[in-house]
């Protein structure tokens, strides 16, 4: 890295952190339709004081703007970010050492909702580009910008935005929302998205909750819904879907490679949830594959009758589960939904009725993309140490429009490290991570116009 534009980053720390808390003060909960749209324009005046030629673009919801921006450079190559600026609900509150709307530093870290996911990416981009351009006068490579307001919420409507916006997005390549660290402190490329196909599962027996003493003959629909779920996995933790596994696309070679690469942190990773064995006593490789290789079947949430404090005697009239399928490559969500309806219906649920809350496929990048090699030797220079690559995270996001709308080879690197609690009470980031993670932006933008 040329050693200008490191001391420019460092120069400017402080006032990107600031920018930072500024951004994170403003709540965007897109689940609460909270300050989404206000935080969608505080972004885009942020970008317009950087420099870039941006705006809000309307998507089929008005409370959830998608934002396009781009910022000219010296050569023919453009490299596309994609972030989301929306937030999960900061819930439970009290958990929270301080607010979480109120960013706070201590002891190196900096805390607050949204802080890594996904308004520190954001800052730390921005404060790359600025570097970049105002030491050598001009950007090398133009910069594109994608962002949305609803990922927390599975991106409704993202993929008919892309779709619409696809001349004024499509680019050489894509760095991904997050990205950073493992837990030694080595980079860690993420190449690909689990799919997702989230619903609810609502079985109704009655008009009216009733006196529990007519349980011997009104139905009980949590006991029916209990029943329900209790056939989608076997003990073996198989999920028994009719065709569920049949597509699942085998792990490349490249892939077990790089899984088998990677450190064993299941250790750190459990102790950090408080958990104290896996499931299926999983450890060191067979751990790692399943996170990454694995698709699930998983029980999100459950809501019957009565759950307040004390006793009260009552048959439920409704009961309701909110599951998530996590999907691999070549899992279509279309296809899954059909199975759970078929497998409910050939066990005698079909008085079960299932709704789809969010659905997204599968996606993953080559590992021997040249984009990848790039992504990886600019993160060696920054971080002294070689990448570590993971074909694909554990969750979902929006990547497969991006890709495949755009045919874009996606990569991630970014500010996060594996202690950040992102979706739960102390969200933080590393400031140390924050300053390695800008410089890598700045490296590889650089890199991409050589």
């Amino acid at each position: 890295m040329q050693q200008a534009i490191a001391d420019h980053i460092d120069a400017r720390l402080p006032e990107t952190i600031e920018s930072l808390k500024t951004l994170t003060r403003q709540p965007s909960v897109s689940a609460q339709r909270l300050g989404v749209r206000e935080c969608g324009e505080m972004t885009v005046e942020m970008l317009r004081g950087a420099g870039f030629d941006a705006e809000l673009v309307p998507t089929a919801d008005p409370d959830y703007p998608g934002i396009i921006a781009e910022l000219k450079g010296a050569s023919d190559k453009t490299l596309l970010f994609y972030n989301h600026y929306d937030v999960q609900p900061p819930d439970p509150l009290d958990e929270w050492e301080t607010p979480p709307f109120e960013p706070v530093e201590r002891n190196g870290h900096l805390y607050g909702r949204g802080i890594s996911d996904d308004k520190g990416p954001i800052i730390a981009r921005l404060a790359a580009v600025s570097a970049v351009r105002e030491t050598l006068g001009e950007l090398p490579v133009t910069i594109r910008w994608c962002m949305e307001g609803a990922e927390e919420i599975g991106s409704p409507g993202f993929h008919e935005f892309v779709e619409a916006n696809a001349d004024r997005l499509r680019s050489d390549a894509c760095i991904w929302e997050g990205g950073g660290v493992n837990w030694d402190g080595r980079p860690l490329i993420t190449l690909g998205v689990k799919g997702l196909l989230y619903v609810e599962l609502e079985c109704r027996s009655a008009a009216t909750d009733s006196h529990s003493s007519y349980a011997p003959v009104v139905p009980n629909p949590a006991w029916r819904l209990v029943w329900a779920l209790n056939t989608l996995k076997d003990p073996g933790e198989r999920v028994a879907l009719p065709g569920f596994y049949d597509s699942v696309r085998p792990a490349l070679e490249r892939e077990i490679e790089a899984i088998a690469g990677l450190p064993d942190t299941s250790r750190e990773f459990l102790h950090d949830l408080g958990v104290e064995m896996a499931v299926g006593e999983a450890s060191g490789y067979e751990f790692r594959r399943r996170l990454i290789q694995e698709p699930t079947a998983n029980i999100a949430g459950f809501g019957s009758g009565y759950t307040g404090e004390g006793a009260k005697t009552v048959t439920p009239a409704v009961a309701k589960a909110k599951l998530d399928f996590r999907l691999v490559p070549n899992q279509n969500p279309d296809e899954i939904l059909a199975s759970l309806r078929k497998h409910l219906d050939a066990h005698g649920f079909s008085d079960v009725a299932v709704s789809v809350l969010s659905a997204e496929h599968p996606a993953r990048t080559p590992l021997d993309d040249p984009f990848v090699a790039l992504v990886a030797d600019t993160a060696r220079r920054v971080y002294g140490a070689d990448a570590y690559f993971m074909p694909s995270m554990t969750g979902t996001g929006p990547q497969h429009p991006v890709q495949h709308i755009l045919g874009v080879p996606v990569a991630s690197c970014g500010v996060d490290y594996p202690g950040n609690r992102i979706h739960a009470p102390n969200e933080n980031i590393r400031l140390d991570y924050f300053r390695l993670g800008v410089l890598h932006a700045a490296e590889l933008i650089t890199a991409l116009g050589e």
